[in-house]
């Protein structure tokens, strides 16, 4: 042994039996927050405690949680903290949350409750559904038979037309925001996730499907040509989007397929769909149906769910048998509060229903129903008979038209905007069970053509014709058709 080497192994510690062998001191790890981009279990979000992450997605992540007191699982849908800034969106969100905890309906799902982290993030809690998707199910099993098809629409229309009733478009139907419930031999449809990736998108660029953040929110395989082009939705983009679902629970397919979501927008917005009785046994009905459900032009669709389903659920040729044109006149009462207004208080909001409310029950005292209502407003159509007496209603609707908006207006602050437009046109209409009429669709529904244009009451010409002279008239300008109407001196 070498002297160097004898003087190193005295000067080593020799680790005695009672101690064991010296082990290398690992690095103690780094605490995981539990409030991180993903929550981890435990965190409290509201009253409830995460238990797991259910799903990650490009505007929030799913977690199953547990109320701390009650011990009720529920789904706790939490928005990426990159969205928080978008507070006009959010509060929009969160005003619509509010409307949906009000709603009790067995085809949507029940909203708990909502609020923020600490961090800004908001969150929304809901009823936890055992079940799948739809997209998920049609995936696996394919096209439904007729009869299930049309259980399906009737229960997805049924949850639909409780939202519109409540002001609120779904925004983002499509299969994967349906759930489906199997209890026993019977399968629930409900409707969740209204909106929140589309309410984010509108604080993006129209049309790009990105937000703000650059975040792209999926493949439109649902949006409906005036989502795509950046406009405001209604009900009847939600009734695009269910022609797109009927479509693929027909035919196990979507109507248009491409390689990227830019080739899927441009055929939602110029190609013509393949009919779905081209691919599979389709009765006649429900092939009409849907391709109506698809139109490009809103005006062209289904103007309501209702309508929707109260046509596919007519027998084979009767509805088309009894539908029926005819001339209207239609009156569109609108109080919209203004914009500046973010975040309406509920005083104001039922003052404007108030006054819409009243309305109502005036025009239908003159003989006007109301046919359609949006969530500013109402359209009151009144069936027309060529004669003497066709000018006089339409002189006295339209005197009546003059005193409406003076006693709205004199309901309702400066911050709502008032506007009444009156015109004669075509409608088809259908005739209802309790003796009236159905309107269906027509020019009388093309309502950007021809009302809401100013705080006033604006009147086409063919509404004004051959009472010229029972009114004062300033032309709208770059409107060559429509006129502001005033009482006669």
């Amino acid at each position: 042994m070498k002297s160097g080497e004898s003087e190193a192994a005295d000067s080593a510690p020799v680790p005695s039996r009672a101690e064991g062998p010296t082990l290398p001191v690992a690095d103690e790890p780094e605490p995981v927050s539990l409030y991180g981009a993903q929550l981890g279990v435990g965190a409290l979000v509201g009253p409830y405690v995460i238990q797991e992450i259910v799903s990650r997605g490009g505007v929030a992540n799913l977690y199953r949680g547990c109320h701390e007191e009650t011990g009720v699982t529920a789904a706790i849908k939490v928005i990426h903290s990159q969205f928080a800034g978008a507070s006009k969106v959010l509060r929009r969100f969160q005003q619509e949350a509010d409307s949906l905890r009000k709603l009790r309906h067995p085809n949507i799902v029940e909203i708990w409750g909502s609020g923020e982290l600490r961090d800004g993030r908001p969150y929304i809690a809901m009823e936890w559904l055992e079940g799948r998707d739809l997209g998920v199910e049609l995936a696996e099993r394919g096209a439904y038979s007729v009869d299930e098809a049309l259980s399906a629409l009737t229960q997805i229309a049924a949850g639909l037309s409780a939202a519109h009733a409540l002001g609120i478009a779904h925004r983002d139907l499509k299969a994967q925001n349906v759930m489906v419930l199997h209890q026993g031999e019977q399968a629930v449809f409900k409707l969740v996730d209204f909106g929140i990736a589309k309410l984010l998108a509108s604080e993006g660029e129209p049309g790009s499907g990105l937000t703000s953040t650059g975040v792209v929110l999926g493949t439109p395989i649902a949006m409906a040509p005036e989502q795509i082009r950046g406009e405001a939705p209604d009900q009847r983009t939600d009734v695009y989007a269910l022609g797109v679902l009927l479509y693929q629970l027909l035919t196990g397919q979507v109507p248009f397929r491409g390689a990227t979501a830019l080739e899927i927008e441009e055929m939602h917005l110029h190609a013509a769909a393949l009919r779905p009785s081209l691919i599979a046994a389709v009765p006649a009905a429900l092939d009409a149906a849907v391709m109506r459900c698809l139109e490009k032009n809103p005006e062209n669709r289904f103007q309501s769910v209702d309508a929707l389903l109260s046509f596919v659920q007519q027998p084979t040729g009767e509805a088309r048998r009894a539908a029926s044109s005819a001339q209207a006149l239609g009156l569109f009462v609108q109080a919209r509060i203004a914009s500046s207004v973010e975040q309406p208080p509920i005083a104001l909001l039922e003052q404007v229903d108030l006054a819409l409310a009243e309305a109502r029950e005036s025009l239908r005292a003159t003989g006007l129903r109301v046919a359609l209502e949006t969530g500013s407003g109402f359209l009151a159509v009144v069936w027309l008979s060529v004669g003497k007496e066709e000018r006089e209603l339409r002189r006295r609707v339209l005197r009546q038209a003059l005193d409406l908006i003076e006693k709205i207006s004199g309901r309702v602050p400066d911050s709502v905007a008032v506007s009444i437009g009156a015109t004669v046109a075509r409608a088809e209409s259908r005739s209802t069970t309790g003796g009236g009429r159905e309107l269906l669709s027509g020019e009388l529904l093309a309502l950007t053509q021809w009302a809401g244009h100013a705080s006033a009451v604006t009147a086409t010409s063919a509404a004004l014709a051959g009472l010229e002279r029972d009114f004062c008239l300033r032309p709208i300008r770059d409107r060559r058709d429509l006129f502001q109407l005033l009482p006669a001196r």
